[in-house]
């Protein structure tokens, strides 16, 4: 091997102290938001709430509730949780909520979703719950090893006791605790187990899955995650065993975290429990429950059918009844979101649906008006990313003609509005109101001006709307704080709205996907009778009943009514994926009585926690005493959150490239605030027999981000020399000094995403000063200039199709990135690079080429620059171009998704495949003024293992690179990647 294998493990056991816990997987660093908010805090002795000044009521009201479930949001764990700070993102569309540890804090994504991954409590109270019980977990760790670590380590010493604490465990109990918070919460919604009761149905030996199968998933099929997983075993213990075996057992892991699998050995030694039987036991009773409600035929006729090809996971969404057939959104494991249009009269499969236009996931549920279909999307901040925008699109379905509209607004469910004179011409939309509730919001048609909003009380969220032209009212789902109901209003003359009437009382039966056909009924989704399935409401009749129409095997969602045709066509549940099915107008299969609570058919009650029910415990901005302050950001700019007694090459260490990966005995800081507008990394000790000093901060507050550097130390002073001179040798009388590196960077990256496109445009520039020694031969000897400064200018332009679940590069986009580099010193030409990029689809789904050229021109000078914008893979490049060019073409394609490996250890998820030929023809600086062609290639390979280590959700890429350059030895490198 002529190249060094990299360490992998030490760069994995940092990376890990870097991952956050929350709804979804995220980032160390996850973004910046506005500048120009204006921040306070509310300190109470166990958080400290901040704020944007103007969301005051409600974080008040916030601060109010997480007082009151305190006392009792720490049931079954003897340590009290630690105090940290929350932070409330007002203007991020993306609602979510995590808990990270380095540094530690709770960041809550405060905009409700406006779709159906909702139930009927309010958003906020739903996430401050389960993110308050992760910061229980993981101040539950901090005892005996832990607390070690968190002394060696800072708050990245955390790490040490998550490392051996599954994730099924922490999200599980987390939904068990949202759960019993609620009347009818979040695990007892029947979307939770659907998944999971479908895989059960279509093969009762799923019920032995490993957990690594639930913790990581699988390309091949659609597994519930650790939500589910994890809730379904942390609910069983409790069952089983007690309300603490699961705290007890996590302390445990906390105190000893050598022992590998300490909460496994916890459960064996003290309840005489395998982890892997509580599973079995578990998912088997579940089976036996779930078995009868499974086996129920479904009441209704389904249009579509599983691909014949093997594509994983298939969704259909939301489909509606045009003039010119059922358009529908759909995606699948092999193909990212788009429209599609099915005739469903046809008779072959390949017949039956083309597609319409590639989007953006949509933000809310599309509507149709005639030929018009309408629909919203997230479009993200050019340069914010915490702060997005839902923009509302329209697409003709005969001309194909396409609109924009509110592209700096957020706007859900875009709902045309036509009235019998054919004058008055509205779009009606619901927008988030700044302080997390919701408006109705009317537009202008023709100019898509707002014209009226009506409001609510606060925190009323708004999550469906459907306008009837029968009896010209526009309905909406209501959620409050006394639960989910249904309201309608009508509009005026003039473009106002007018009355609100009630159409059903407030309760905790989830209802979602509103529509109405015309002709006075609505359609919507309701867990009313145990599982999701379609009801109606007829407005003409005296009382509004409610009437269910479907009967599902697993459930039906999202119904859209044709009055002209006589029939309501939704999508319904299978182990496959959703399908299209339609049943007709006058399909009922009982009559509703309206209850506080829906029936709870397919839950195996938990032990009941001795908590309140957020219903019990209001948001309002006078519940809480705790002082107001002003929270200033550049006072905590250098927040050093985690140490370690080394120091260590930290670019080698976090990114990948051909250096060994240096580390020595030392001390190493690293420090960011929590409003992720300031971070950096300082390093300093004794690293292969040298001192050695390296810091770096980037700040981010502003639109540009700027970078500053510092190395100092850690060898000899380099001598940039000339190729002529080089020849001669060079002695330098009186030794060298350490080199000394001091780097300044502004970059200005740029967002321009957009439906199918994901794009970014960033300039950047940096000055660099190296002390290293510019050498010369002269006719009376040698001289040596101290130190050089050199900069580099560049654009970058990217703009790809987003991938599919399975693509591992995009089959579709290109990237072109131009540099300029020069010195401000003579004696050194200047350089001028292009870098392109394409991808192009393979030969077979989720194969792709990559094609990238690269050119150069350097100006002659004495001096000159090595690099160049593409270079053959293993080759030596050491030399100075004046022309350059290269091109290289990759072919990437999965092998096999093996699902499989030594459970709790190491699960293979998928093995793939990338080949790659480079070539490039230079004309190089040589002795005498004269140039030297050269041409370099290389062929090779790159063999990579995608797995999920010790348990963990989150995937890491382990890469082999074989390489046969033209000019060195065979190459032979290894990487790690890990994808978040």
């Amino acid at each position: 091997m002529s190249r060094l294998f990299r360490p992998l493990f030490g760069r994995f056991l940092l990376l890990l102290t870097l991952l956050p816990l929350g709804a979804q997987a995220q980032f160390y660093y996850n973004g910046r938001g506005p500048a120009g908010l204006r921040w306070r805090q509310i300190k109470s002795p166990t958080y400290k709430l901040v704020y944007p000044d103007y969301y005051a009521p409600t974080a008040t009201a916030l601060a109010g509730f997480m007082d009151s479930i305190a006392p009792t949001i720490t049931h079954g764990f003897t340590r009290a949780p630690q105090r940290i700070p929350i932070i409330l993102h007002t203007e991020n569309l993306y609602s979510n909520g995590e808990v990270v540890w380095a540094p530690k804090r709770m960041e809550l994504m405060t905009t409700a979703p406006a779709g159906g991954d909702i139930y009927a409590d309010p958003w906020l109270k739903q996430l401050a719950v389960h993110e308050s019980r992760h910061v229980v977990q993981l101040s539950s760790l901090r005892s005996g090893l832990t607390r070690i670590a968190s002394w060696l380590f800072g708050e990245a010493g955390t790490c040490v006791g998550m490392l051996v604490t599954p994730t099924w465990y922490l999200e599980g109990d987390a939904t068990l605790a949202e759960t019993q918070y609620s009347e009818f919460g979040r695990a007892y919604q029947p979307s939770f187990t659907v998944g999971m009761r479908a895989l059960f149905a279509a093969d009762s030996a799923n019920v032995r899955l490993r957990s690594d199968v639930w913790n990581a998933g699988s390309y091949r099929r659609y597994v519930p995650g650790v939500y589910e997983y994890g809730y379904q075993l942390v609910a069983a213990g409790e069952r089983y065993y007690g309300p603490e075996v699961w705290s007890r057992a996590v302390e445990y892991a906390g105190k000893w975290p050598i022992l590998i699998v300490p909460m496994r050995l916890y459960l064996k030694r003290h309840y005489g429990a395998h982890l892997s039987d509580i599973s079995r036991r578990a998912l088997g009773d579940l089976y036996t429950h779930w078995k009868p409600y499974s086996a129920v035929p479904n009441s209704y006729r389904t249009l579509t059918a599983p691909a014949r090809r093997k594509s994983g996971f298939t969704t259909y969404a939301d489909p509606l009844s045009t003039p010119l057939g059922v358009v529908a959104t759909k995606t699948d494991y092999d193909t990212p979101t788009r429209f599609v249009m099915l005739d469903t009269t046809a008779t072959k499969r390949r017949h039956r649906e083309r597609t319409l236009r590639w989007i953006a996931p949509p933000s809310s549920r599309p509507t149709v008006a005639g030929n018009t279909l309408w629909w919203t999307e997230f479009k993200p901040h050019p340069v914010w990313e915490y702060k997005t925008y839902s923009v509302v699109r329209s697409l003709d379905l005969a001309s194909g003609r396409r609109h924009t509209y509110g592209r700096w607004q957020a706007n859900y469910f875009a709902t045309p509005l036509t009235f019998p004179d054919g004058e008055r011409k509205f779009v009606a939309t619901v927008s988030p109101d700044r302080l997390g509730g919701s408006d109705l919001v009317l537009h202008d048609a023709k100019d898509f001006r707002e014209v009226d909003r009506l409001r609510f009380d606060g925190l009323t969220t708004l999550h469906g709307l459907a306008w009837d032209d029968s009896t010209q009212t526009l309905s909406f789902i209501v959620l409050g704080e006394r639960g989910m109901h249904l309201q309608r209003t009508w509009i005026s003359a003039t473009g106002r709205f007018t009355a609100v009437e009630e159409v059903t009382e407030p309760s905790m039966t989830t209802i979602s996907g509103l529509t109405a056909d015309g002709a006075g009924r609505l359609y919507f989704s309701s867990i009313e009778s145990g599982k999701d399935e379609i009801h109606t409401i007829d407005l003409t009749e005296a009382g509004y009943p409610e009437r269910r129409m479907t009967t599902s095997r697993f459930g039906a969602y999202g119904p859209a009514g044709d009055a002209s045709r006589g029939e309501v066509l939704f999508t319904t549940y299978t182990a496959a994926g959703y399908q299209i099915a339609k049943t007709g107008i006058a399909a009922v299969q009982d009559t509703v009585v309206r209850r506080r609570l829906p029936k709870n058919l397919l839950n195996i009650p938990a032990p009941a926690w001795e908590v309140p029910t957020m219903s019990a415990l209001p948001m309002d901005d006078s519940v809480t005493t705790h002082k107001v302050r002003k929270y200033n950001k550049a006072l905590r700019w250098f927040n050093v959150h985690s140490w370690a007694p080394v120091t260590a090459d930290m670019d080698d260490l976090l990114n990948a490239d051909e250096r060994g990966l240096a580390i020595g005995f030392g001390a190493s800081l690293f420090f960011q605030s929590v409003m992720g507008d300031s971070y950096g990394t300082a390093t300093y000790g004794r690293m292969q027999g040298n001192d050695r000093l390296h810091a770096s901060w980037t700040y981010a507050g502003l639109p540009m981000q700027i970078t500053a550097e510092v190395e100092y130390g850690g060898g000899k002073q380099g001598v940039y020399a000339s190729a002529e001179d080089r020849a001669v040798g060079i002695y330098v009388p009186g030794g060298l000094k350490n080199y000394l590196h001091l780097r300044g960077t502004i970059a200005v990256p740029l967002r321009f995403s957009g439906g199918s496109h994901l794009r970014l445009f960033q300039p950047s520039f940096s000055v660099t000063h190296y002390n290293t020694l510019l050498y010369r031969s002269t006719d009376t000897g040698f001289t040596l200039t101290r130190g050089y400064q050199k900069y580099q200018a560049s654009l970058w332009w990217s703009d790809n199709r987003r991938a599919s679940t399975r693509c591992i590069v995009p089959r579709l986009g290109y990237a072109v990135r131009a540099d300029v580099t020069g010195a401000f010193n003579d004696r050194f030409g200047r350089l001028y690079s292009l870098y392109l990029r394409g991808y192009l689809p393979g030969l077979l789904r989720n194969h792709s080429f990559t094609i990238r050229a690269g050119a150069a021109y350097q100006t002659e000078a004495e001096l000159g620059f090595a690099q160049k914008p593409l270079f053959p893979r293993g080759a030596y490049n050491g030399w100075a171009a004046k022309y350059y060019g290269a091109a290289s073409v990759d072919y990437t394609f999965p092998v096999c998704y093996p699902d499989g490996g030594i459970n709790g250890l190491i699960y293979f998820k998928r093995i793939w495949l990338n080949l790659f030929g480079d070539a490039s023809r230079g004309l190089y600086f040589a002795d005498g003024g004269r140039t030297q062609g050269r041409n370099i290639w290389s062929y090779g390979g790159d063999i990579a293992f995608e797995v999920n280590v010790a348990g963990s959700t989150t995937p890491a890429t382990v890469k082999f690179t074989l390489a046969s350059p033209s000019n060195a030895d065979f190459y032979f490198g290894a990487g790690l990647s890990l994808s978040f």
